[in-house]
Order: structure tokens, then sequence, then C-alpha cells
């Protein structure tokens, strides 16, 4: 995809157009330091380019603000968006050329062996039927160490368990380990400092590598959606009880994959319930903040049942017609 956007220069513009929509926070028509910070770590989760220092940030900034505003208006920010997309190509191909380096020093075969592969789960349907049994999981696993111990030492080792996880990237699509990620896997389990895994310690990592798989199985939650005007609850980050207040939403913000909801904080009325609002605990309730969707939950009304008076009025059309005091609301 970057490929393609840096190939188009109409694509590159509506792409950065629709980036800079998503940036623009504040909505004042300019791409500033914060919210150039933002996009640069969205990046670098979503196609690794390289984390900028608060330095980098500073002169990548100047280097394409022309107009010496403090920001970036729309077209300089096509310029820039291009020359991040530029390098984070040239940081993939150097890491793809360090990753075939290193995958051409193991001694494993780039095929994973077809024991290997017959001995795996055949299905991610199988994974919780293993889980659930103890037997069936120290059998399993019993059969994937012999697969996996090619040298006949009694042990996993590094390069025994990279192949491991290849063979359950292909069969299971589990996530691939980098290197750092394998070592810090093998000494998790590897109790006795030995190295390696036995048959004991690699039936815990077995079990951990399956858990891992299955999750990627299970359907993601919905995304809550909220709109401007919604009345929610959420935690007050300027404090750390994790709490939740009463709010307002006033805007709902898309972050590379983050949802942020812009919240302005409610007084509590007539002094009710102040240990509900943040203005109630000597908080500025005038400040508007941003908080990550999962933390929000949408407010329902309330009424308690003895508030509220239901009327049975005459048949009339062969139909009851009902009326509910209008003095106390009632929610559905």
């Amino acid at each position: 995809m970057v490929e393609a956007l840096l190939q188009s220069e109409e694509l590159l513009k509506q792409q950065a157009k629709s980036v800079f929509e998503r940036c623009d926070l504040n909505r004042n028509g300019q791409i500033e330091r914060d919210e150039l910070q933002m996009l640069c770590e969205s990046m670098h989760e979503r196609i690794g380019l390289k984390l900028l220092n608060q330095i980098d940030l500073g002169r990548q900034l100047a280097r394409f603000d022309d107009d010496f505003s403090g920001g970036l208006d729309p077209e300089e920010f096509v310029r820039l968006y291009k020359h991040l997309l530029q390098d984070a190509v040239g940081d993939a191909e150097e890491r793809i050329m360090t990753l075939m380096h290193v995958i051409m020093m193991l001694p494993m075969p780039r095929a994973v062996s077809s024991g290997l592969r017959r001995a795996l789960p055949p299905d991610p349907r199988f994974i919780r039927a293993i889980l659930a049994s103890e037997q069936l999981l120290q059998q399993q696993a019993g059969a994937v160490f012999v697969q996996c111990d090619r040298d006949l030492n009694g042990q996993i080792d590094r390069d025994e368990l990279w192949g491991l996880c290849a063979a359950l990237h292909e069969a299971l699509g589990l996530s691939m380990q980098d290197d750092v990620s394998l070592g810090r896997r093998l000494a998790q389990f590897d109790d006795d400092s030995s190295g390696g895994l036995d048959r004991r310690e690699f039936v815990r990592l077995y079990k951990e590598l399956l858990q891992d798989a299955l999750r990627r199985e299970m359907p993601s939650p919905p995304s809550r959606r909220f709109a401007r005007g919604d009345e929610v609850l959420a935690p007050y980050l300027g404090e750390s009880s994790g709490r939740k207040y009463h709010a307002l939403v006033t805007s709902v913000v898309e972050v590379g994959v983050e949802v942020l909801v812009g919240l302005r904080w409610l007084r509590p009325p007539a002094g009710l319930h102040p240990e509900e609002y943040v203005s109630g605990n000597g908080l500025d309730d005038t400040l508007c903040t941003r908080v990550p969707a999962e933390l929000v939950e949408m407010k329902t009304s309330e009424c308690p049942i003895d508030q509220v008076t239901l009327t049975v009025g005459t048949l009339e059309h062969g139909r009851v017609e009902a009326e509910l005091d209008r003095r106390s609301p009632l929610s559905i």
C-alpha cells in the first residue's frame, strides 16, 4: 500500500488529506508538534516507521513549515507525509535484509518438517478441546516436543522454538516471534536456566502458545460508538482513582487505530450527589479532555419504579391507552 501511494500523486494527496483530517484534533487547519507525534507513533505501529524524538519532530516540522507558522497546512503536510512514507519504506527494506541474514544463519530449514506440521492441531477449533483436557495437552505437547527436538538432546532450544513458532504461524495464524521475543519466552519457562526447555517446561510454554493462537481466533468486540451530545461516564485522567464521572461528548476522533472521545465534565445539579461529578471533588469542570473510547460508557437514565405513575384509561377501539406521569423520566 505504501509503495502504491508513493507511485501515484493523486492517491498520495487523497490519503494525506484523510490523515490530515484525523490528526488535526483541535481543528485549527494545521498539524502541530503534538499531533505530528501521534501520527508518527501510529505509523510506527502500522508500517514500522522509526519513532522520532522531540528534536527530530521539531526538525521535521521546521523543514516543511514554509510560512513559519509553527504548524503544517494541508499542502505542507502532503510533502511531510510523503517523506515519512519514504522513510518507512527504507526502514522496512533494511529490516527485511537483516531478517533474511538471520534466517540464513539459522540451522533450521526454511520449510518446516511435515512431521511437526502433522503433530500440531489440524484446525483452530481443536485448540479449545486440547486446552480443556490436561491429558490431551500432555499428549499433544509430547508429540510436538519429539518433532521439535531435532538434535535429540532432550531440550527445545531457541532455534527449535523458532521452528515451532513458524509451524504454528502457518497452521494456526500465530504471530511470528522476533528474536528478542523468542529469548524472553525461553527465559520465562526455563526454570533451571539450562538454555533450553525440558518436557515439563515445554508443556507450559506450548499451552501459552495455543492460548495465544486461540485469542487470535476470537472475534474482536465491536467498537463502541458515541455521538456529540451523548451523556456518558468516564474516568477523569487528572486523578488516579479510576472512578467514572458524568460528562458530555463533544467530539469523537480516530487517531490511527485508537478512538478518542472528547469530553466536557458536567456540574452536579443543585448539590445532588456531588461525588458523581468531577466538579464536586473540587476539580475544574470547564476542562475538555480526550479519553480512550474503551474507558467511556454510555449513561442510562434510571428512575425508581415508585416514582412512575401509570394510568390505565378506557378501552377504545379494542386497545388500552396508557399514560405515563411526565413528572418523572423513564428509560426503556
